[in-house]
């Protein structure tokens, strides 16, 4: 590339110079009168005259034109130098909102919109947020909606508007109007993540479980929810709506949804609880039952082998015990399935197999013992041996027993007895564990969960964290 440069600088210049000399030999001559003047030249004289009067003519031109763009210049310039100030007072006042520093966030927005007005200038969509945020920490809600709402008749900002405008109906409980915004805010970003997680979150939340079986799957479908998320959100929202309907009287419909929730995970008690419910109901016993085996061999869930029991309480003592024995065996190890063994066998009066199950669960190991596991054996040395002092003394073990598992919210830490989708008490979607509840802190829930982080459990006594509602 150099090189054909260079080549083509030296064919301009020969051809400059061979004009040049070309003109020199032929010099020519010009002859001008005009109003008695006469001018008498030669033409290379002429020409080399025009072309430096055409300079001095460019230069003068040019002289004017910045004369008089000089005024405009100056206000543009001055404009600008505004403008570059505002933005920089709208930094510092989200810097100031990022520090919660409320006073100096006010300070700097009142300032920025100085800045523009006297620039005469729009405010830019950032100013309209510094305003919100800076209304928020001084707790006027109403003027940061305003402010959000603003936003909406931007097109640029819109998005940003309606996403403060959510927020803010989340704080305040009003779940339709988050749901709606959340709707026209998918028109806008379609593949946002966080739209569709939280659309999905909402709808769980209104108990619209086939809108938000249809959220999830597009959700996983753009890669929102990873697929196994995807798959532990669908057991839960496909035994939710196997509740609903049954509920509304649809037992056919409750059947086929609860089959697809236990088929997904077979090892999820809640499911696989209901799921048997309904097939004993149906006269399906047996394969109720089986549900139930399967479900203790993969999770040995305490409730499963209670429903078990209960399943079979038609049949005799001995049936029963037999029964739960059977179960037992598959997960010897689980010290819950001894436990219900025990029970029942001290409700047959049988002691030697309620102290063969209780030794198996524990008992006479150095401790801590289990709060039920005190109860039972307090109450069989009652019973067997008359023996009040041995059964005073495990129930003060009792007292001092760690807390039985239950279903313990993740996003509020209130403990529930029976697991349920939402979380009675925060109203937050799949956030029931079954654990041992931590009662040394106090937890106080946020009033706003739109998909917390994908970090809870979900195996064999758990129900899958919430990324949102459900």
């Amino acid at each position: 590339m150099t090189l054909i440069r260079l080549i083509l600088s030296l064919i301009v210049i020969g051809l400059i110079v061979a004009i040049a000399v070309y003109m020199a030999d032929r010099p020519g001559s010009i002859d001008i009168v005009w109003h008695g003047w006469r001018i008498e030249t030669s033409f290379v004289v002429a020409v080399a005259a025009l072309i430096i009067a055409f300079i001095v003519l460019a230069v003068i031109g040019w002289l004017l034109l910045r004369l008089v763009a000089t005024p405009g210049n100056i206000r543009r310039r001055r404009r600008d130098q505004r403008r570059l100030r505002g933005y920089r007072e709208l930094t510092l006042g989200l810097v100031a909102v990022a520090a919660g520093d409320g006073r100096e966030a006010e300070r700097q927005r009142q300032r920025a919109a100085l800045s523009f007005r006297k620039g005469r200038l729009a405010s830019p969509p950032l100013a309209r947020l510094l305003a919100a945020q800076s209304a928020l920490l001084r707790g006027d809600s109403t003027a940061a909606k305003s402010e959000f709402g603003a936003m909406l008749d931007d097109p640029d900002a819109e998005f940003l508007g309606l996403r403060g405008l959510i927020v803010q109906a989340l704080k305040e409980g009003d779940d339709a109007t988050a749901l709606a915004l959340i709707q026209r805010a998918k028109k806008l970003k379609p593949r946002s993540a966080w739209v569709l997680q939280s659309q999905l979150t909402l709808e769980a939340r209104a108990g619209e479980w086939r809108h938000g079986l249809e959220s999830l799957t597009e959700a996983v479908k753009r890669r929102a929810i990873t697929n196994e998320t995807g798959r532990r959100y669908k057991t839960v929202m496909l035994l939710a709506r196997s509740r609903q309907a049954v509920s509304d009287g649809r037992d056919s419909d409750a059947l086929t949804y609860a089959a697809q929730a236990h088929g997904l995970d077979e090892g999820f008690a809640p499911a696989a609880i209901h799921y048997a419910q309904l097939l004993s109901g149906k006269d399906r016993l047996g394969k109720g039952l089986r549900v139930l085996e399967t479900a203790w061999s993969r999770g040995a869930h305490p409730q499963v082998i209670e429903c078990y029991d209960k399943l079979v309480s038609a049949e005799v003592a001995s049936s029963r015990l037999h029964r739960v024995e059977t179960l037992v065996d598959m997960r010897p190890e689980e010290t819950e399935g001894h436990l219900v063994a025990a029970a029942l066998a001290l409700s047959s009066k049988l002691w030697g197999v309620a102290r063969r199950h209780l030794d198996r669960a524990g008992a006479q190991g150095p401790g801590p013992w289990p709060h039920r596991l005190c109860h039972l054996m307090a109450a069989l040395e009652e019973q067997e041996r008359q023996e009040t002092a041995a059964s005073r003394l495990w129930l003060e073990r009792a007292q001092r027993a760690p807390v039985d598992p239950l279903w313990v919210c993740s996003h509020c830490g209130s403990e529930q007895t029976k697991w349920e989708p939402l979380c009675p008490s925060c109203n937050s979607f799949a956030t029931l564990n079954w654990r041992v509840p931590d009662r040394t802190q106090a937890r106080v829930a946020e009033p706003v969960a739109i998909i917390p982080p994908d970090t809870d459990t979900f195996g064999d006594n758990a129900v899958p964290a919430t990324p949102g509602p459900g």
